[in-house]
């Protein structure tokens, strides 16, 4: 009859660690904070954000409106997204699924910022474990409003909003007067809307184009544009050409305009492009991007490209307007009849304006990148986490 050898110390003490690394999950290895950003669309520009933020937290994004743009499953995606189906009634908008019950699966969720979402303002009200953040413009804007017109909303959307954990805003416009209305300043982050572009260099020499990036609506006084380069063209006929980007319910119209005025030669109607490539090798041509109406994120966009942004100093915007410093980064004017001679004196002093793109650029480069972004939206997110 043979014995079996009694195990040693150390073979007892590797047993004994390999049944508890079954268990427990090294220090090293403690799951990321899982985040929930509750959008309305899987918008193509903020993937670059959600790609920075996945580096850090494990990332899902819900939408509710498909984007035909992108892909809206998780082709090439470091985060998850997943489509939340809603009931609309106007303005007003309710999830079909039950939203609380998705969330509580979180650490942190951060919510579309619209009191019309009800089932995002619902989880205001409800005891929960998961930290909620409200991200929003912060005031009223709309392609046919002018930013922060229209107060009548700003009791009911404080009441609300004073619920939420924190808040984020897309600029440090509204800050001020969160806290004038009673705000704790700890809790309200700006996470600076941007865009991503391509490395670029700022071209040496003359630059030979103006260009419009947008979609064509009336809102966006487009025709103000095509009216006064029509006039700056009969004063001066080697004014740069004007190429205009985008496509809308304006755009056969615009092809007709472009036609009856005799102008095929000087602007040049290309549609919508999404390639970055090519929207990169337009900008290295364009001394200005001009768009009377509206100053969104084609003002990023352009900034990042080293061209100054031209546009009215009411022109409807998110807040992207701030970024422009007048005859620094960019041109804010006050009245249409101005942008004549504005045209003008584009073709009369290109240096001025390469000046110009190259402060907005250096304004781009220092702080609106998309990981000046990212950083804020993380900034709120460590509050929450760790606010008493």
């Amino acid at each position: 009859m043979s014995l079996s050898r009694t195990p040693s110390f150390q073979q007892l003490q590797l047993s004994l660690n390999k049944n508890l690394s079954n268990h427990i999950r090294p220090s090293h290895m403690k799951r990321k904070t899982k985040v929930l950003i509750c959008y309305n669309k899987l918008w193509d520009y903020r993937i670059p954000i959600f790609k920075l933020l996945a580096e850090k937290y494990e990332l899902s994004v819900s939408y509710s409106y498909k984007n035909n743009k992108i892909n809206n499953d998780n082709s090439g995606y470091n985060f998850r997204s997943f489509f939340l189906p809603i009931l609309q009634y106007g303005r007003f908008v309710i999830h079909k699924d039950n939203l609380y019950k998705i969330a509580k699966e979180y650490n942190v969720v951060i919510g579309y910022g619209d009191i019309a979402w009800l089932s995002l303002m619902k989880l205001l009200f409800i005891k929960r474990d998961f930290k909620l953040i409200l991200w929003s413009i912060g005031v009223s804007a709309s392609y046919k409003k002018k930013f922060d017109v229209v107060t009548h909303w700003e009791k009911i959307r404080n009441f609300f909003y004073k619920k939420a954990d924190a808040l984020l805003f897309y600029s440090e416009y509204p800050i001020q007067k969160y806290i004038a209305s009673d705000f704790d300043k700890k809790k309200l982050f700006v996470a600076h809307n941007t865009v991503e572009v391509l490395p670029s260099e700022l071209a040496n020499g003359k630059k030979k184009r103006i260009i419009f990036i947008g979609s064509l609506y009336k809102e966006k006084k487009i025709y103000s544009l095509l009216y006064s380069y029509l006039k700056a063209y009969s004063v001066e006929q080697n004014i740069p050409q004007l190429d205009i980007i985008g496509d809308g319910e304006e755009f056969d119209n615009i092809k007709s305009w472009i036609s009856i005025n005799g102008l095929n030669e000087m602007i040049f109607l290309y549609g919508a492009i999404y390639e970055e490539p090519k929207l990169k090798e337009l900008f290295a041509h364009a001394i200005a991007c001009i768009s009377p109406g509206q100053a969104g994120l084609s003002v990023l966009k352009s900034m990042g490209y080293g061209v100054p942004f031209i546009s009215l100093n009411d022109a409807i915007t998110g807040g992207e307007r701030f970024n422009i410093e007048n005859y620094i980064t960019g041109i804010l004017y006050e009245k249409e009849s101005e942008l004549v001679d504005i045209i003008i004196d584009i073709h009369n002093n290109n240096e001025k304006y390469l000046i110009m793109g190259k402060r907005a650029k250096d304004h781009y480069e220092s702080s609106r990148k998309p990981i000046d972004m990212t950083q804020g939206i993380i900034d709120a997110i460590e509050y929450v986490l760790n606010a008493d």
